[in-house]
């Protein structure tokens, strides 16, 4: 058949051979839009995952119905809710040590109040219907015995990633919905175990990447304090509602920012520690089979204190290990928290990682937090990223090491979020138009320009990526021993929370986050205080904050302007393992500022 066909076109006039090749590229393309019909009409895949929406939505609705028809608004339950919802974490979690009130009540209270909040900010997806049975099995379990588990009653929030059996874990996708999982995230499990109780799931974005809250299944989670912002993401629904005073504390993951980014936006305390030391089973990665970037597991709390306490129950846990043996067995060391204190420390600091320039109010928190270190008489020192390019390239293409072929896999024949639409079609250029985007973009926005050109693109190209990664972890460590740093102080984030429409724009932000996971580097974030008009006229100033005509550099100030009164905080970042040394940090870094 091949031999009559190269027959027939090798005596065929070269019009007829452009005829067929014309022919052949509108059946083509007719081809494609009869098949794009088939799947975007009533009959089609994208049509049947907004049916199983809006089933769901029927059924959730009911069931956050009955969440509400069983929590009472007489005046004294009104009155006893008001009473729990005024004691800090440590105040409550002494009550319940003491019998002064029941697991039931607190449940009752954290899950009359997350509703309230889920009415503001849309944070949550689920209610645990269980829960109510666990607290009052608790009660009945642990009444008048003085040896209740650590964290006996407490109720918590589970990130949408984080599997509960029975549940959905949909992370944002309609493919997703009506499987319920069949096993538990080992965290959740642990702090179970632990006498906590989780009793609701809160929202994340679509497929997770992203620092917009937003996904078609259960909408946009909303900034507390503006409705028009982000909480951040990926664990913005956890933020979000700790912010307000919804759980005790909340659970999160990070693979690129994603509990330090929404605890800057929303004003927590947070940790990402080394990969090793905390790994949790049964879950969503949202990246499984990344590239060599550390994911970190921890909480959202409204103090170090209270996010000492909550790792020191899971570090190393000999309970813990018997759930995930990869684990390193290596408990929270309070006494090495207790001699950081003790000793003056030498801390490097930088404003700008050398790739992305953070808004002014970020690097003006950074100053004010090395002043105050300094005048409490430790040393600190000016440290700079060694070749940003590189390890700015490097994270990229560990970020999305086949190109985001799998992220597209995720998003087919979904209903995509509005606000997700434009990284799904940047997600869709072919590479060797990337190539040429960032040839066209070199002069105008170097750092959009790196990013077009950050993929791998062949097997040769995976393997040296994996080894300048290794080596530019080596240069690092070699720079950090050098300056003979105990901690280094950088900016949380690049910007304060954005209005919903722009994190879609800003992925040079990543960076900001990302490398402390591509180095497996512990990194905290404290909250400093908040953006202040003037931080928003030093923005706007072409002398002080100079954007000229780079596209990044004024779609960040775009994004970043009018921001006056949203949170923002600084980085803590430790060498590996070193958990203890950050914590220590960011506990004198919060005494610093309530001091002031």
């Amino acid at each position: 058949m091949w031999r009559v066909l190269v027959d027939y076109f090798s005596q065929t006039e070269p019009l007829t051979v452009s005829a067929v090749a014309i022919t052949l590229f509108w059946s083509t393309l007719v081809l494609y839009f009869i098949l794009k019909i088939i799947v975007e009409k009533a009959w089609g895949a994208v049509n049947i995952n907004r049916r199983k929406i809006l089933k769901n939505e029927q059924e959730r609705t009911k069931r956050f119905a009955l969440v509400r028809e069983r929590l009472h608004q007489d005046a004294t339950a009104i009155q006893r809710r008001s009473n729990i919802l005024r004691l800090n974490f440590f105040e409550l979690k002494q009550a319940l040590q003491k019998d002064e009130i029941s697991a039931v009540d607190v449940l009752d209270a954290f899950a009359w109040m997350a509703l309230e909040v889920h009415s503001k900010t849309n944070c949550l997806t689920e209610f645990v219907m269980e829960a109510f049975d666990e607290a009052k099995r608790l009660d009945e379990e642990w009444r008048g015995k003085s040896n209740k588990p650590p964290l006996f009653g407490l109720p918590f929030s589970v990130k949408g990633n984080l599997f509960m059996k029975g549940y959905d874990c949909c992370i944002g996708l309609a493919k997703n919905l009506f499987e319920q999982m069949d096993s538990e995230c080992t965290l959740v499990t642990h702090l179970r175990c632990q006498g906590a109780i989780p009793f609701v799931l809160t929202n994340v974005p679509q497929a997770l990447l992203s620092f917009v809250c937003s996904n078609p299944v259960y909408g946009t989670t909303s900034h507390p304090s503006d409705s028009k912002r982000t909480p951040g993401g990926s664990s913005g629904g956890e933020a979000a509602l700790v912010a307000c005073g919804g759980c005790s504390f909340g659970t999160g993951s990070d693979l690129a920012g994603s509990l330090r980014i929404p605890a800057s936006l929303c004003g927590l305390v947070t940790l990402k520690p080394t990969e090793g030391r905390l790994v949790v089973s049964n879950k969503h990665d949202g990246l499984p089979g990344k590239g060599r970037l550390g994911m970190g597991f921890g909480f959202f709390t409204r103090s170090v204190g209270e996010l000492k306490f909550l790792l020191g129950n899971v570090f190393g846990s000999s309970t813990y290990r018997k759930l995930v043996p990869q684990t390193v067995p290596l408990p929270l060391s309070i006494q090495r928290i207790n001699e950081v204190h003790n000793r003056k420390l030498r801390i490097g600091y930088f404003l700008d990682d050398g790739f992305m320039r953070p808004v002014p109010a970020c690097e003006r928190v950074v100053r004010e937090t090395v002043a105050k270190l300094r005048e409490a008489g430790h040393k600190l020192v000016s440290f700079h990223v060694p070749h940003p390019s590189l390890a700015a390239s490097l994270f990229y293409k560990n970020l999305l090491p086949d190109g985001g072929e799998y992220m597209l896999q995720l998003y087919s024949n979904e209903v995509i979020s509005a606000y997700l639409q434009r990284f799904v079609t940047i997600l869709k250029i072919p590479t060797c138009l990337r190539s040429v985007g960032s040839v066209l973009l070199r002069s105008t926005s170097p750092q959009l320009s790196l990013i077009a050109r950050s993929y791998v693109s062949d097997l040769g190209d995976l393997r040296r990526t994996q080894e300048l990664t290794d080596r530019y972890i080596e240069i690092f460590t070699k720079e950090w021993k050098l300056f003979e740093l105990d901690a280094l102080i950088c900016p949380a984030f690049t910007v304060p929370s954005v209005p919903h429409e722009y994190p879609s724009e800003l992925p040079m932000c990543a960076f900001t986050t990302g490398l402390f996971n591509m180095l497996n580097f512990p990194a905290g974030v404290v909250p400093t205080g908040v953006v202040t008009q003037e931080d928003d006229e030093v923005l706007e100033s072409e002398a002080s904050f100079p954007v000229g005509y780079n596209l990044a550099l004024w779609r960040l100030r775009e994004a970043a302007r009018n921001s006056k009164g949203m949170p923002i905080g600084v980085q803590v970042v430790t060498l590996p393992y070193e958990e203890e040394e950050c914590l220590a940090v960011m506990e004198h870094i919060e005494a610093l500022y309530n001091t002031a």
